[in-house]
């Protein structure tokens, strides 16, 4: 009975000495951790630092849509500096298309997170990932088209390509450069436009020149990494970006950056932004 007294004694001691120390780690745990839990209210728009790949996280609340996952586990470590601590859940994952590059980053987001729907382009590739998410999570993926929407609050998504085409029709043939074969997506957010090109170049960028919504861009995501086959004269011109964001990692072995493309991008006088420079790039509307 002696000992018990005695410890408890030395622990009342031990709080009294110590309760301003004490009561400061508590409020400062709740004053950080705070920031986390409460959801983001004003919509925002992060293009992740996920080195010589792609990953846009776009969320508002609790409810998130993250395009690409980039090429490894980096798109983990920079997801969780944007999202509510406890969130572990995303709404919709957007595969633009399945190159390594982008595909790899989110089977491993499907294992971090509960995810209620993937959105893809269902194209014949050759990538044991891309087999493995059609195959393990069959139930939840969406093929999709242009004209396909998506709207949550003041988040509206529109799909601009691909075009609905009949495969089995001998005239109409998949893309052999799957680059071409992205999905395209609009965003806007209180007028801001934001067009998410994925790995899109100069081929599939003329196919979208007839659609007056991508005039008067806001904040273009440079397709295919800001390479040389990306970003024509022509497209730049009318989608006439404010903002160009370029996902790619220093001194990669792609030559990304193009100079080419960030001298185009200079002459319709488009802010230009690197993620290997930045790190992540936000947005908030």
């Amino acid at each position: 009975m002696k000992s018990i007294t005695t410890i408890l004694k030395i622990v009342i001691s031990f709080i009294w000495k110590n309760a301003l120390d004490i009561v400061f780690c508590v409020a400062a745990y709740f004053l950080v951790s705070s920031k986390h839990i409460t959801k983001a209210v004003r919509p925002e728009v992060v293009f992740l630092n996920v080195g010589q790949g792609d990953s846009i996280l776009v969320q508002q609340d609790n409810f998130q849509v993250l395009f690409d996952g980039g090429p490894d586990d980096s798109v983990i470590y920079e997801l969780a500096k944007h999202m509510p601590l406890f969130d572990k859940k995303i709404e919709v994952l957007v595969l633009t298309h399945p190159h390594a590059d982008h595909i790899n980053g989110l089977m491993l987001v499907l294992q971090e997170y509960k995810v209620d729907k993937i959105i893809i382009n269902r194209i014949e590739y050759d990538n044991k990932a891309y087999d493995h998410l059609l195959d393990k999570y069959s139930g939840k993926i969406v093929e999709v088209s242009a004209g396909d929407y998506m709207t949550y609050r003041d988040l509206d998504f529109v799909v601009l390509f691909p075009f609905f085409y009949d495969y089995e029709d001998d005239n109409m043939q998949q893309e052999n450069n799957i680059n071409n074969e992205s999905i395209v997506t609009l965003l806007t957010i209180k007028n801001n436009k934001i067009l998410l090109m994925g790995d899109a170049e100069k081929e599939l960028e003329e196919k979208l020149l007839n659609y007056p919504i991508i005039r008067d861009i806001n904040v273009l995501k440079v397709g295919h990494h800001c390479s040389k086959t990306s970003s024509s004269e022509m497209f730049l011109k009318i989608t006439n970006p404010k903002i160009a964001i370029c996902s790619c990692s220093e001194k990669n072995n792609f030559g990304h950056p193009s100079s080419e493309t960030l001298e185009k991008l200079k002459n319709v006088n488009a802010q230009v932004y690197l993620t290997f420079e930045e790190g992540n790039i936000v947005f908030r509307y």
